[in-house]
């Protein structure tokens, strides 16, 4: 919980990339009803992140009131306090709260108190099972999916994305075909009997929201109107979840995909299709969002990032990197042209494919300018959109450089090295 927009964003993005599942929000009385609504549906919340200094209810009175509320003592607490605010960190402890943080947090200090926080033994015994939030292994999330016979539809523009999504699925011991936008799949869905699709929202010919109301509109001719559509995007923020649902799609999941994610998300719903019963549970309360607002520090490559994506397959790993430079290449001169010729459109739709092969591929300092380019072209200003490109045009060819390297050592019999700097 806390009020200023940036520091949720920030905050989120790194809880995600930890395997978590974060939701925010920004006063006291939506996070009590957030944490009794998810109680409610069975999937509890573990932890609580505060801010201190908040309008009308501060982080001190919420904490009160969760402890106060015998359904919501178990949570975990922790502090956010600013720099130059007084508080006495023991005062935050012995109301409750486990341990507190002064903003803004960093990367590792935030995990560090987290962890922290997750495995004290402080509170009572818990209303429900308090378990450290931990990456599975691809075994452990091969046998979530082990005795559920599933063909997906993949419907996804972006090249990287689709080969990681792909790559993905079949070590899950999935079915799944690729279509590039949303028309294809509509025309796919007539004539073949999935059990899923997985839908991208940004495409072109046809977005995923149109193509989910195609699905779900009785009089077209797919086959299956009612099967399980999970929304796949990489604008995650404030207002995108409603969309996804008003077009009738089930649930999200933020891209770039996360492995764990992705599974826990499939498991759900193909379950319900196994079971040939309609769920009556919403989309995941705490999915990932993922962050407008990149941490900062930034990478050039988090090789370690894109392993943990490709669920430490290098042989997918070098698939997806030997085609990124050429696909991005490619895309840059496309994008120079249509700032040329004042297409804004085709800024956005260049500068958002560049942003999302970046993220997928754990390419930071790349995917923060095309960001910075996607979101001014979308805001119609082609002159701010202009001003980031040298950046984007520099930070590609350090990425370009130090994946052939990584390229070579590996093909070359070398173990991958960490290439975060």
């Amino acid at each position: 919980m806390d009020d200023n927009a940036t520091s949720r964003e920030i905050l989120t993005t790194y809880l995600a990339s930890w395997g978590m599942r974060p939701a925010e929000t920004s006063d006291g009385p939506s996070a009590l009803k957030m944490l009794v609504r998810a109680i409610e549906s069975g999937d509890p919340f573990q932890i609580a992140i505060l801010d201190m200094q908040m309008p009308i209810m501060d982080g001190e009175m919420l904490g009160l009131a969760i402890k106060a509320d015998e359904r919501l003592a178990s949570i975990r607490l922790v502090m956010l306090t600013s720099l130059g605010i007084r508080g006495n960190p023991q005062h935050y402890i012995d109301i409750g709260f486990s341990a507190c943080l002064t903003k803004p947090a960093r990367h590792q200090e935030l995990k560090r108190v987290l962890a922290m926080a997750l495995s004290d033994g402080r509170d009572s015994a818990p209303h429900y099972p308090q378990e450290t939030v931990k990456r599975q292994t691809p075994e452990e999330l091969l046998a979530q999916l082990s005795e559920i016979k599933a063909r997906i539809l993949l419907v996804e523009d972006n090249i990287t994305n689709q080969q990681v999504a792909l790559g993905i699925l079949k070590k899950l011991g999935l079915r799944a075909d690729a279509v590039a936008n949303g028309a294809e799949a509509v025309k796919a869905l007539a004539s073949l009997p999935y059990d899923l699709v997985l839908m991208d929202v940004q495409m072109p010919v046809m977005d995923g929201l149109e193509a989910t109301r195609q699905i779900r509109c009785p009089r077209s001719a797919v086959l299956n109107h009612s099967m399980p559509v999970i929304a796949m995007t990489a604008r995650a923020m404030q207002g995108d979840q409603e969309k996804c649902l008003a077009a009738g799609m089930n649930d999200y999941v933020s891209k770039p995909v996360n492995p764990q994610s992705l599974a826990r998300v499939l498991a759900k719903w193909l379950k319900t299709v196994k079971d040939g019963q309609k769920s009556e549970a919403g989309p995941s309360e705490g999915m990932a969002r993922q962050s407008e607002m990149p941490p900062p520090d930034l990478p050039v490559w988090d090789s370690a990032g894109l392993m943990e994506r490709v669920m430490e397959d290098r042989d997918l790993a070098i698939a997806v990197l030997d085609g990124f430079p050429e696909d991005i290449l490619q895309r840059i001169q496309t994008l120079k042209a249509s700032l040329e010729s004042g297409d804004a459109a085709g800024v956005d739709r260049q500068a958002h494919a560049i942003n999302g092969a970046a993220s997928i591929i754990g390419g930071e300092a790349l995917r923060a300018a095309a960001l910075e380019i996607e979101k001014a072209a979308k805001a119609g200003d082609l002159a701010a959109a202009a001003l980031p490109l040298p950046a984007l045009i520099q930070r590609f060819e350090c990425l370009r450089e130090v994946i052939e390297s990584q390229l070579k050592m590996w093909r070359n019999g070398h173990a991958h090295s960490d290439c975060r700097g």
